[in-house]
């Protein structure tokens, strides 16, 4: 009896096997297609964005990422510039201190153009009521950058510096900075604004700066460049 049932289950096993041997034989074509396909295969043990391309699964390159020296501009000569057309320039106020009665605005000459232009000296300016008038009360002092420093920063002045007047050679998109300072207070000539012109020019430029000038003066220095020292 046992011996009749283990042939019955041979039999059944090997019509089973024959039953879904179309099957296999199609999952096994399927595998092999697409092993044979033309898209690559991924490597997983490599960079996912190998340098140079070597991935050829990476969706991008990365940029050679060496350290570069970057090579400074020439120097320029300044008796090969030109000096700053009017229609090169704007006028903008950059900063601005305070230190008790005594006020400081930064001004700066900006060379809007792509070639390079040189200003020195001092600038022009002229103060200006509500209705446009300039303030005729008002004298205008022309002092050293060191002088306007400690009158900022209240200390005495201990250096003599006198009054630069070389040319300052503006790079395309670069500025020129002069500054200008006051004393403070209540019941003092109101200005509104601050009529600017670059030296040597009768072109002006007018900035809004709204100030109480007090003792009957405002000091103005020559255009620098850089970084502020004093």
């Amino acid at each position: 009896m046992t011996s009749h049932l283990s042939r019955l289950a041979t039999i059944a096993l090997a019509g089973s096997l024959f039953a879904m041997w179309p099957f296999l034989e199609g999952c096994s074509h399927s595998t092999h297609a697409a092993l044979k396909g033309n898209a690559p295969l991924l490597q997983q043990d490599a960079p996912l964005h190998a340098r140079g391309g070597a991935n050829p699964n990476a969706p991008y390159t990365l940029a050679n990422t060496t350290p570069q020296l970057v090579k400074r501009p020439p120097a320029v000569d300044p008796a090969t510039v030109d000096a700053c057309d009017d229609s090169r320039l704007s006028v903008t106020e950059i900063a601005a201190a305070v230190n008790g009665r005594y006020r400081g605005v930064k001004l700066a000459f900006h060379n809007e153009s792509d070639a390079p232009c040189k200003l020195g000296g001092y600038p022009s300016i002229s103060l200006l009521d509500e209705s446009g008038a300039p303030v005729a009360s008002v004298v205008i002092d022309r002092v050293t950058s060191s002088t306007l420093s400690a009158e900022l920063a209240q200390k005495p002045l201990q250096i003599a510096e006198n009054p630069s007047n070389a040319e300052v050679v503006l790079a395309p998109k670069s500025e020129a900075w002069f500054q200008l300072g006051w004393s403070s207070g209540d019941g003092c000539p109101v200005i509104s604004r601050i009529s600017v012109s670059a030296p040597g020019s009768s072109e002006t430029f007018t900035v809004s700066h709204p100030l109480t000038v007090c003792d009957g003066r405002v000091q103005i220095t020559t255009l620098r460049s850089g970084p502020d020292t004093d």
